[in-house]
């Protein structure tokens, strides 16, 4: 396998990392616009407090940080006000999470500790995974990838226990970006395919997901055999267009690693296609499909 698709393997796994993909933006935006309208209608301020950081965390995932950041300290007056002190927590994990998106570390730790204060009082084990999860990101932008493990694998235990298999997956995923950091390979290989078992009869689109994950991880170091067996599995349950966008590039790659450049020519295309009806010509994710086209289409047997 050239060094050339290695490359292009590990640009698709940055790529795919965070679940928030699977998200339809469509259904996100139908989401919001309910509960917008309804908002105003709302009089007891608890519910008021829950509907707003509902429709916070969906503006977060649109990447409307400001408006989103309106709506949590709005949440705070509201739950402090009806001595809501677990949606206090949650709100101060959201405004921790958004400060971390934008690097701004130092804030996102600062309120982060505050957040934990909470869920221990309450005594919540989801806002502690919840917390442990995020601090993990965290060390991770500050280099600290030891301790950016621990705190991931503290999550995920607390997130079994509670029976959150979204929380469960997204912390070893967090694990497994710093065991890569790390060059711990083989260790970053078995969590992922742990991650897959967890959503494997959970939910038929984040299984897909993973296994792209750990498809294009193998494909970064070689072993092209692992990579086509894995993604064999697939079947044809999960309709999110980005990820079959991103399930057609992969096994483009494998195809071209095979030296059967015609079928890969024609797949990577047909990915390219639908990444360039989801995405402006200048985000990155439709410019890797051009990267896969054209490494696929010089590939020389």
């Amino acid at each position: 396998m050239s060094d050339k698709l290695r490359i292009i393997s590990s640009k698709i796994l940055d790529l795919l990392w965070f679940l928030n993909e699977v998200r339809c933006e469509a259904e996100v935006e139908k989401r919001k616009n309910t509960l917008e309208y309804y908002l105003p209608k709302i009089k007891d301020e608890h519910e008021k407090a829950e509907t707003l950081l509902e429709i916070g965390k969906l503006e977060c995932i649109s990447g409307k940080s400001v408006e989103a950041t309106s709506r949590f300290y709005e949440c705070l007056r509201l739950f402090r006000k009806t001595g809501d002190r677990l949606g206090v927590g949650k709100t101060l994990y959201n405004i921790a999470l958004l400060h971390a998106e934008r690097d701004k570390v130092e804030k996102a730790e600062e309120t982060l500790k505050e957040c934990m204060q909470f869920a221990e009082e309450c005594e919540s084990s989801w806002l502690k995974a919840c917390c442990y999860e995020l601090l993990s990101k965290i060390l991770i932008k500050k280099g600290k990838n030891d301790e950016a493990v621990e705190n991931a694998l503290k999550a995920f235990e607390l997130f079994s226990l509670v029976g959150d298999a979204e929380g469960m997956s997204k912390s070893l995923q967090i694990a497994c970006i710093a065991l890569l950091k790390k060059g711990e390979i083989n260790r970053a290989i078995e969590l992922m395919e742990n991650i897959r078992e967890v959503w494997r009869e959970e939910d038929s689109c984040n299984f897909l997901l993973t296994t792209l994950q750990l498809s294009a991880l193998l494909l970064s170091i070689g072993r092209i055999g692992d990579a086509e067996e894995i993604i064999s599995e697939l079947n044809d349950s999960c309709k999110n267009k980005r990820l079959i966008a991103f399930k057609k590039l992969i096994e483009a790659l494998i195809l071209s690693a095979c030296g059967r450049k015609k079928e890969a020519v024609l797949v990577a295309e047909e990915g390219k296609k639908m990444l360039e009806k989801l995405y402006p010509k200048k985000d990155v994710r439709y410019q890797i499909a051009g990267e896969v086209v054209n490494a696929v289409k010089l590939l020389r047997i």
